[in-house]
């Protein structure tokens, strides 16, 4: 039985150290998550436009275009529920909001919480952006090891990307993304299909994820803040790949929001005609000169004193 014990013990060893290396690269290591939660803190008196939202807010929406200060704290596949953590967190220290940006894509209205694309990051909200996530579990073991979050080879690429780079942090000192400098170099048609294909989900029920807007709206409406619900521009061959009726029932879902909230504007710009294809990174996603160029027309909408009417 000793020699068993000591065998499990020396076979442990290495594990617990890997373990706790992970863990302490995790726990010390700036990342977009932690690095957001800072800088947002940091600007609180400062903050005029709050930027909600996914990767298409994340990398298309860039605050040093937009009037006054703004800040960017969508994230990589962020949730309207998380949108929804993030704002009630931050919403009672930010004294100047005047506008707050959400994102609004194919999959947003229909997307359900605790899916796919929360599985790892949920615990990195939790823990690094300091928020309430219910539903994490207080029986589950994750919540209390970020190095549990993830596939070890994931862990290992993000440490060889720290090594190369001196840090993981994705952003600017505004929140926006800063990988997609110019193309993916896919070719645009041939990424379409796989990208439609990834994004349809085939739910049409958008209940939770208006209720979700209408919180937000809400509170808004009452610190006379204005909320603009951003469509943002996609590539025409990604787009025509997408079931209409649910492209249609979306747009009508922003459309009901603006009609029935005086502090809501719907700005559509999935098939904008100034599109050119040097705008983007690959289908779905603008680079630096499309974030440019679209922050500056959604900048224009939002200065606009009609939309003070």
């Amino acid at each position: 039985m000793r020699v068993f014990i000591k065998k499990i013990f020396v076979f442990l060893i290495p594990v617990l150290i890997i373990w706790g290396g992970l863990e302490y690269f995790y726990k010390t290591t700036e990342s977009n998550y932690s690095y957001k939660h800072k800088m947002v803190t940091q600007n609180y008196e400062d903050i005029e436009t709050l930027i909600l939202g996914d990767s298409h807010a994340f990398f298309g929406i860039n605050p040093i275009y937009l009037d006054g200060k703004a800040f960017n704290i969508s994230n990589i596949s962020q949730s309207l529920y998380f949108d929804q953590l993030l704002f009630e967190k931050h919403r009672d220290s930010l004294p100047n909001i005047q506008n707050v940006i959400i994102t609004i894509g194919y999959y947003s209205l229909s997307q359900l919480k605790n899916t796919k694309e929360d599985l790892w990051r949920k615990y990195f909200y939790r823990s690094q952006m300091k928020l309430d996530v219910p539903i994490i579990s207080l029986f589950d073991l994750k919540k209390y090891s970020l190095s549990m979050t993830r596939r070890f080879d994931k862990s290992v690429f993000l440490i060889q990307e720290y090594l190369e780079k001196g840090t993981i942090i994705g952003c600017d000192a505004n929140g926006w993304g800063s990988f997609y400098e110019n193309t993916s170099g896919v070719l645009l048609d041939t990424e379409s299909k796989a990208t439609a294909e990834r994004h349809e989900d085939f739910l049409f029920n958008f209940k939770e994820n208006i209720t979700r807007l209408q919180s937000i709206i809400a509170y808004c409406k009452k610190v006379n803040c204005n909320v603009y619900l951003v469509d943002m521009p996609v590539y025409n061959g990604y787009l025509e790949l997408l079931d209409s009726n649910k492209l249609d029932k979306i747009t009508k879902s922003c459309n009901d929001l603006a009609t029935n909230n005086r502090n809501v504007f719907y700005i559509n710009l999935r098939k904008d005609s100034k599109l050119e294809e040097s705008d983007l990174y690959d289908p779905d996603h603008l680079n630096h000169k499309g974030a440019k160029k679209y922050t500056k027309i959604i900048n224009a909408i939002i200065s606009d004193p009609k939309n003070d009417d």
